[in-house]
């Protein structure tokens, strides 16, 4: 298990476990898999996103077998983080980064931490344990 720390990120923190179960919610069309999809622990904070129309679903991820880069640098007055931009998470993939993990916020405020997939064996993980919820 590597961790690569790269201007913008913590100090080679990141977060371990075996399985680890993240939730996904969406109020518009649910597309399972693809990169730059976000994930938190917190199920309630997914179901949010979800909202009563959307999709909610949970995957089970090993972050152990995968490499996982923690950033700081979210703004809280722009709702941003340096991991929002489609180059910032190539970069992070080209150095071999399969999840960007940071500290977000929904829409409504609500703080919670987000795991990012930036990587074909990220997304692969996610495919291949996707339970739907509710939708």
């Amino acid at each position: 298990h590597r961790v690569w720390v790269s201007p913008g990120c913590i100090g080679g923190a990141t977060h371990r476990g075996h399985n680890d179960t993240l939730y996904h919610g969406s109020h518009t069309r649910l597309t399972i898999g693809h990169e730059g999809q976000c994930f938190t622990d917190d199920a309630d904070c997914a179901e949010t996103y979800a909202g009563g129309r959307g999709v909610f679903m949970s995957v089970e991820i090993d972050l152990d077998s995968l490499t996982v880069e923690e950033c700081d640098g979210y703004d809280r007055d722009t709702n941003e983080a340096p991991a929002d931009s489609a180059e910032f998470r190539a970069a992070a993939a080209a150095r071999g980064v399969d999840i960007l993990v940071y500290d977000d916020e929904s829409e409504s405020g609500r703080q919670h931490t987000c795991w990012r997939i930036v990587s074909a064996r990220a997304m692969a993980d996610v495919v291949a344990t996707a339970v739907i919820i509710a939708d």
